[in-house]
């Protein structure tokens, strides 16, 4: 595996800059999002009332957000490497587009979906013994 640096003039029209600053953007959002969740989320258990429906699906939320990101991060990586394979090259070099899709990434954001199922239960529980005399 060989690693190096290339740098070319793209045609006339041509643009990566465009899909990249969009992929940037949504992840940027989507940092964001996961931020505004968990503020709110620590805002509960700061109260002393961790196990609020609304938790449950803040969490849940966030998992989503995890594996949208990751979705989008692969995605802008590929339309980048076929940029360069379409438009670029050489004699003895070949390039490929591949998706780069983070597989570990993806297993944590389902991590947190089931921790958002123990929050849903948690809460669940919670409301029945609040409900016990």
């Amino acid at each position: 595996d060989v690693r190096g640096s290339l740098k070319f003039s793209p045609p006339p029209g041509a643009s990566l800059v465009a899909p990249t600053l969009l992929g940037l953007a949504i992840m940027f959002a989507l940092a964001l999002f996961i931020l505004r969740q968990l503020r709110a989320l620590f805002r509960t258990v700061r109260d002393g009332r961790p196990f609020v429906p609304a938790n449950a699906a803040r969490i849940r939320w966030m998992a989503c957000a995890v594996i949208a990101g990751e979705l989008a991060r692969a995605a802008v990586m590929y339309s980048s490497n076929s940029y360069v394979m379409t438009l670029f090259s050489a004699t003895g070099l070949r390039f490929d587009a591949r998706t780069d899709l983070n597989i570990f990434t993806i297993v944590h954001g389902l991590l947190i979906l089931a921790v958002a199922e123990v929050f849903r239960t948690g809460t669940r529980q919670d409301e029945d013994q609040s409900l016990t005399i």
